[in-house]
């Protein structure tokens, strides 16, 4: 198997912009970071609260009622074991998680949408781990980005330079 990572600190953040997009940063305890794009807004705002941050919104959502329901977290505490953020489909860019669950007697693992995982096991303490290889990728994928997006300035510098000069169209007859 795999080696696992775990993850040492979940930050939830809501980015503004030309469009408001959301992530979760987990730091790992290798000291390198992992990123899960365009989360569910309810979750980013569950885990700032968890968080201890303010929330400018005084709507329940039904993350706030599961929190608040102390025979129901204890239960989900007894039972979920750990999640693992394990794959991802490449066709989609989609990761998925497995929430492993036990009562002593049965073992089940639950694939999931990762950002509602962690969010379970945030709010019963249990740990979260993600697979060294997506991490790997993760930042084989970014350096990637920054190559291209540089890349990407030079031709638009080039293109501009190349605007700005005036030229008619008997030059190049």
């Amino acid at each position: 198997m795999d080696e696992l990572l775990l993850v040492e600190e979940v930050v939830a953040e809501i980015i503004p912009g030309e469009f408001i997009y959301t992530r979760i940063r987990f730091k790992l305890e290798d000291g390198r970071y992992f990123y899960l794009y365009n989360i569910p807004f309810d979750i980013a705002i569950a885990l700032k609260k968890m968080n201890g941050e303010e929330i400018e919104d005084d709507r329940e959502r039904l993350m706030d009622i599961l929190m608040s329901m102390p025979e129901v977290l204890e239960i989900l505490g007894r039972h979920l074991k750990r999640v693992i953020i394990n794959d991802i489909d490449y066709k989609t860019g989609a990761y998925s998680a497995i929430a492993e669950f036990s009562d002593g007697n049965m073992y089940v693992r639950r694939k999931m949408v990762p950002s509602h995982a962690v969010f379970l096991a945030k709010l019963v303490n249990k740990p979260i781990y993600v697979r060294s290889e997506l991490v790997d990728q993760q930042e084989e994928f970014r350096e990637y980005r920054i190559l291209e997006d540089e890349y990407d300035r030079r031709y638009d510098e080039q293109s501009d330079e190349f605007a700005e000069d005036e030229y008619e169209i008997d030059d190049f007859i």
